[in-house]
């Protein structure tokens, strides 16, 4: 068992993959918290709230195989490149990381080797297990941050080059939640927020989804659920499609 993931073994052979990048708001207990009290850290800053409990139900209703990320983001992010500083950030949200601030080199690459390294190099050994399949990412998002205006809608899709899953998944949404306000490169851009899925997905050629879901959905395990089995129902042609293609 490793403290970078948590590893969901399919329990069917579905051409699927779901993975949280930031699932878990743990910090290993040396870290002391990272100089946080505990208010802090059930907040956004820490992990994408009920994004855990969204990719376990997702996998729970295909069978499929998944990933959670094993840390806080606010640890280590696995969704940013080695060279960002937002990888391992002082600041979140307005809010100081005590932990974070002056990190030595060694601290710095220990955290890399630890935390960000094995949690993709298992993520790549389980999309080869898988062959050709849909990856689907699911993040979070907060209805507003410090001094910006709210957030109104309930779903964002980023995406880069596969507008045509987006575009699908769009369509078969609508169909079961037709109140639900969708966007595209809301409340982020995959332009500027994408790196686990550049790196482990795009390299692989397999269709892709990043699903960002609003917090006020999510912020409890029964809603996370249902906002899960709503995603499955949505998502049931287009993994059928990808069979047909992968048989």
């Amino acid at each position: 068992m490793s403290e970078a993931y948590t590893k969901i073994t399919a329990k069917k052979d579905v051409p699927l993959f779901v993975f949280g990048d930031h699932a878990s708001r743990h910090i290993p207990e040396k870290y002391n918290n990272l100089g946080l009290s505990g208010d802090d850290l059930n907040r956004h800053i820490a992990w994408d709230i009920g994004t855990d409990e969204v990719v376990m139900g997702l996998c729970a209703e295909f069978g499929c195989a998944g990933q959670l990320a094993g840390v806080s983001r606010l640890m280590i992010d696995p969704n940013r490149g080695l060279t960002l500083g937002s990888l391992i950030p002082e600041v979140s949200d307005g809010t100081t990381i005590p932990g974070n601030a002056n990190l030595s080199d060694t601290e710095w690459q220990n955290r890399v080797d630890k935390f960000y390294t094995p949690y993709h190099e298992a993520m790549g050994r389980a999309l080869d297990v898988m062959g050709f399949g849909m990856a689907i990412s699911i993040h979070s998002f907060t209805p507003q941050l410090v001094g910006k205006s709210p957030r109104e809608l309930e779903i964002g899709l980023l995406f880069k080059d596969d507008e045509i899953s987006a575009a699908k998944f769009t369509k078969s949404l609508k169909e079961v939640k037709p109140d639900w306000r969708i966007a595209y490169n809301e409340p982020y851009s995959a332009f500027d927020l994408n790196h686990t899925v550049d790196a482990n997905v795009s390299t692989r050629g397999l269709p892709r989804l990043s699903i960002e879901v609003n917090q006020a959905l999510i912020d409890s395990k029964a809603k996370a659920l249902d906002v899960a089995a709503i995603l499955a129902q949505a998502l049931r042609p287009i993994i059928a499609q990808i069979k047909v293609a992968a048989a």
